[in-house]
């Protein structure tokens, strides 16, 4: 069975999770602990109930949406019941909307009127909840988009362009649900996954997610200048908040290359951090945190129907509380510039399929992928003969000990040690990471020449 014909294929229940409690009896103690604590005080109960009003009412429907060569039942949203025990994968969209967006840093739709894919990762959860791959595609790339079905009736052209125009084909203004689902349908014809859901954020959205972790500590690699995204920041390990980091991820001519392919390396490394923050959590004795959280960045993100739940939601961030940082995977899709554009890229083959096909199968990556792990350091899936020799080799197939591959700004990597513990700065500091959780480590506390912490 070849990769693009996997999406049609009834798909298998794989690598069943041996551990019980990773996700339906997590979501169990999820809801009885929120229950309890929340009825002891008078208001507990309504601010349960608002978290849940909350999700659900930025749900996004796109059944009978997207690609028109498919069946009403072969788009149809997968029920979360069915994610447990199974690999899930979660299309992750970033829009550039000037919507609704009550800042006027973040323009207005008069200055432009169309929703733009700014960035999509494409994040794989494997079965057994240990490792979770994250795959960008690049905004620039060149693909096949299909003929999608908008919640008006009408119906766009296929056609061969920029990935990131399918947000724009199926939203044609402000409609978010023809949007996804146009960009969902072009995903899955890419690569062949299914998409089991997806979250939908904007510019709004992402700094409340950060403002509601108390900002982000994160290590900016050189000084940043930029006007166009309104930043100015100095080098060094500080703590983002949500202006701050909305700006770094937006961030381009001014950093690296220029070229998008190296802000999605910046990107990935940025959310590694607000992982890291996200479930460095203590969820059981800091309730009030999980709640404002949950609140906060929920209610800013729009999701699939089947991801609208908060119970489900909060039981797949349990199910993955206690991940090694290692087999946190960020990858970017292999790709070349266009022979026709060198303003675009195309998909280096069979690379590109073979990470894909590493997805559709719920296993490692393939040998000598380049990607960025869970604590920030770039590092390269080594070969297993030679991992076989190494001791210290973990199940992401990457050996903790071995030389890790330092990704430079135009993708291109360079073998480098990795740096002692011992000599190693981190970022947060220590005193900093000590009270990071009641919030009192200020925004903008610098630590000079930190690397991300380990």
């Amino acid at each position: 069975m070849g990769l693009h014909s996997t999406r049609n294929a009834v798909t298998p229940v794989l690598h069943a999770a041996t551990n019980p409690y990773k996700a339906g009896v997590g979501r169990g103690v999820l809801a009885a602990l929120l229950s309890v604590v929340l009825m002891v005080g008078s208001t507990g109960w309504f601010v349960y109930d608002d978290l849940l009003t909350d999700v659900k009412s930025n749900a996004l429907d796109t059944s009978g949406l997207g690609d028109t060569s498919t069946t009403d039942s072969q788009n149809e949203e997968a029920p979360a019941d069915s994610f447990e025990g199974r690999a899930v994968n979660v299309l992750i969209a970033g829009i550039d909307s000037r919507y609704d967006q009550g800042d006027a840093a973040n323009g207005n739709s008069e200055e432009l009127s169309t929703i733009q894919s700014d960035t999509t990762m494409v994040a794989h959860i494997s079965a057994d909840r240990s490792r979770v791959q994250i795959v960008s595609i690049p905004r620039d790339t060149l693909t096949n988009v299909p003929s999608c079905k908008r919640t008006d009736g009408s119906v766009s052209e296929a056609y061969y362009g920029m990935f990131n125009s399918a947000f724009a084909t199926g939203a044609v203004t402000d409609d978010v649900a023809s949007g996804i689902a146009c960009t969902k349908s072009t995903v899955e014809k890419m690569t062949g996954l299914n998409i089991d859901g997806f979250f939908v954020v904007d510019f709004k959205g992402f700094e409340a997610m950060i403002n509601a972790l108390d900002g982000v500590w994160f290590t900016v690699d050189e000084d940043v200048n930029d006007p166009e995204a309104d930043l100015v920041l100095s080098a060094g390990c500080q703590k983002l908040d949500g202006t701050s980091a909305l700006g770094y991820a937006r961030a381009r001519y001014s950093l690296g290359d220029g070229s998008d392919i190296s802000r999605i390396g910046r990107q990935q490394k940025l959310v590694a951090a607000i992982m890291r923050e996200a479930l460095g959590k203590n969820f059981v004795t800091d309730l009030p945190s999980l709640l404002s959280f949950l609140k906060q960045a929920l209610g800013s993100l729009q999701t699939s129907t089947n991801l609208s739940d908060l119970n489900t939601d909060a039981g797949l961030l349990l199910s993955l509380s206690s991940i090694d940082r290692a087999n946190i995977q960020f990858v970017t899709m292999p790709n070349k510039p266009a022979p026709t554009n060198a303003n675009r890229v195309v998909a280096i083959e069979p690379a590109a399929s073979n990470v894909w096909q590493a997805l559709a199968s719920d296993s490692a990556l393939p040998v000598s992928t380049e990607y960025t792990d869970g604590s920030g350091t770039a590092q390269t899936i080594p070969d297993p003969a030679t991992a076989a020799a190494e001791t210290g080799t973990g199940t992401n197939g990457a050996s903790s000990s071995e030389s890790s591959s330092t990704e430079d700004a135009t993708g291109t990597s360079g073998s480098t040690s990795t740096p002692e513990s011992s000599t190693t700065e981190q970022c947060p500091p220590q005193s900093a990471s000590s009270t990071s959780s009641t919030g009192s480590a200020p925004t903008g506390d610098r630590l000079e020449d930190g690397n991300p912490i380990g």
